[in-house]
């Protein structure tokens, strides 16, 4: 019965893990969600930017953390390997709660666009989201998902190995989901001190995560990823075609 409950587990873990990015979505778009960026108490500019400016660190912390090669392989023996990446998703959903819940609105208006002009800005938010989902399936959606470990357990088989070749997003920059991450927070047509609150958070975490995200990903692939390294920006794409190696593997959501 075990594989079987961890699959339950898993497949459980991947709607809440949908769940969780549905409603960051609307968090930051602050639409269709019970409370959204700009929703909640109101505090002083100050301290509400240190208390937001927190939450968001802390969310990433618990990423960075959790992402860790060394991390994983003492969680390991707590957790059963099946199911790690599932827990994984029902920690992110936790840390998601609290950031939501003690989230604190600076509701400074720093530009807002009416219509047509705002449908056209929440269509690019949109798309810039899909865009970071669809990410997901270059280097094993349901892997990232946690799903795909516990079928394999369920099944009897090897879990089979995540990874990518270095093609769509991955061909321009090294980490595009860490890029939507810091720039959807701006693709809004009322933008608020609050979103960039938000937005500065995620750069400073990021900026401060990806060294040690990258170093991983090289004890594990080694030659093949300092050479993707060296042809691929991490983030700002260069102008121009850059060509892609199928023998490269471009692994961001690995250590995600």
């Amino acid at each position: 019965m075990k594989p079987a409950l961890y699959l339950i587990y898993a497949l459980v873990g991947y709607i809440i893990g949908l769940a969780n990015i549905a409603y960051i979505v609307g968090f930051l778009a602050d639409i269709g969600v019970p409370k959204g960026i700009g929703d909640g108490p109101q505090t002083p500019m100050s301290q509400a930017t240190v208390i937001d400016a927190g939450l968001v660190l802390l969310f990433g912390l618990h990423h960075s953390v959790t992402a860790r090669t060394a991390f994983k392989k003492q969680w390991t023996k707590i957790i059963p390997a099946p199911i790690e990446r599932a827990t994984y998703l029902y920690m992110t959903a936790f840390m998601s709660v609290i950031l939501v819940v003690f989230w604190r609105p600076i509701p400074v208006t720093v530009w807002h666009v009416d219509y047509p002009w705002a449908g056209a800005i929440y269509s690019l938010y949109l798309l810039v989201w899909a865009l970071m989902f669809s990410a997901t399936f270059h280097f094993g959606h349901f892997s990232f998902f946690g799903v795909a470990q516990a079928w394999a357990e369920f099944r009897k088989s090897p879990p089979r190995q995540g990874g990518m070749t270095a093609r769509f997003l991955y061909a321009l920059v090294r980490h595009p989901i860490s890029l939507g991450w810091m720039i959807t927070p701006l693709i809004v047509p009322h933008l608020t001190v609050g979103h960039l609150v938000f937005a500065g958070a995620t750069f400073v975490y990021i900026m401060a995560a990806t060294p040690f995200e990258e170093a991983d990903l090289i004890e594990e692939l080694g030659d093949e990823y300092r050479e993707y390294k060296k042809r691929t920006p991490a983030f700002v794409p260069r102008l121009g075609a850059n060509k892609t190696d199928d023998g490269v593997v471009a692994a961001e959501g690995r250590k995600m």
